[in-house]
């Protein structure tokens, strides 16, 4: 396992320091937007396909190492490639980080993007490597408007519950007051720590948040929970506002962002 986390960091931060086929692609002829609200990850892919074949693909944008690294990865992964096998190569991938594998089974056959397997534990990082993911399909079926990691796609990769604009403006206002809320012995907001763990809108007035803490023992943990509440309950249009306390995965520091370990001099 510890082989496996090793090479977890070395391929993450090497795709991300240099992405391949990082550059607009002019000779393509359909190309694809995607929006994590969550990281604030955006992307976009630039595909020139040719007889059911994926000739060339790039893509730009911004956001976190994982985001990042994985759309570096998934164009190297599908150049030269038949459609049905990208969309082949897609499935494995989902399956990869959303579900856990059998015992027999091996993701040898996926390359480096085994890699990625660890990130089904963390709800809110599988939105974050799936992005490009979504992207591409959305951008191979020409489908318009931009994904959102957060709402999915669906089997003919259209978003499962449109309208996209005024959930995505919600998910960033939720983060906002996120960044609002401190344990008091820690000088860094809780989403900047690394304790949300998802971020549901379940219909345009209704919120679930799941969270953990730093330690089930923390003696705070029921004032922090109302402070976050009472804070994305204060939200223009929400009615409801429920927060989740769980404990799978244990947090630990490789759960914070880059900027809060700075900030902790980590």
């Amino acid at each position: 396992m510890e082989e496996v986390r090793e090479l977890y960091q070395e391929v993450i931060l090497d795709h991300n320091k240099k992405p391949r086929n990082y550059h607009k692609l002019e000779t393509a002829n359909r190309t694809g937007e995607g929006f994590n609200p969550l990281c604030g990850d955006k992307i976009t892919i630039y595909l020139r396909v040719d007889d059911n074949l994926v000739r060339d693909i790039s893509f730009q944008g911004s956001g976190c190492a994982i985001s990042m690294a994985s759309a570096s990865l998934m164009t190297e992964s599908v150049k030269g490639k038949t459609l049905a096998d990208v969309q082949t190569l897609f499935e494995k991938f989902h399956d990869l980080v959303t579900h856990a594998p059998p015992a027999s089974s091996t993701p040898m056959e996926l390359g480096k993007l085994a890699v990625f397997a660890g990130v089904r534990k963390f709800p809110i990082r599988v939105k974050c490597a799936t992005l490009a993911w979504h992207t591409l399909r959305a951008a191979i079926e020409q489908k318009p408007g931009a994904v959102s990691s957060e709402e999915g796609i669906g089997s003919e990769g259209i978003p499962k519950n449109p309208p996209l604009d005024s959930k995505h403006e919600l998910q960033e206002k939720i983060v906002g007051v996120l960044r609002q809320v401190y344990d008091p012995e820690i000088p860094v907001n809780l989403y900047d720590l690394g304790l949300i763990y998802d971020i549901v809108v379940e219909d345009p007035s209704s919120v679930l948040v799941k969270m953990t803490l730093t330690t089930p023992a923390c003696p705070i943990a029921e004032l922090l929970i109302q402070q976050v509440q009472s804070k994305i309950q204060a939200l223009t249009g929400v009615t409801s506002a429920k927060v989740k306390l769980v404990w799978d995965p244990p947090w630990d520091q490789r759960m914070m962002s880059e900027a809060a370990k700075l900030q902790l001099g980590l």
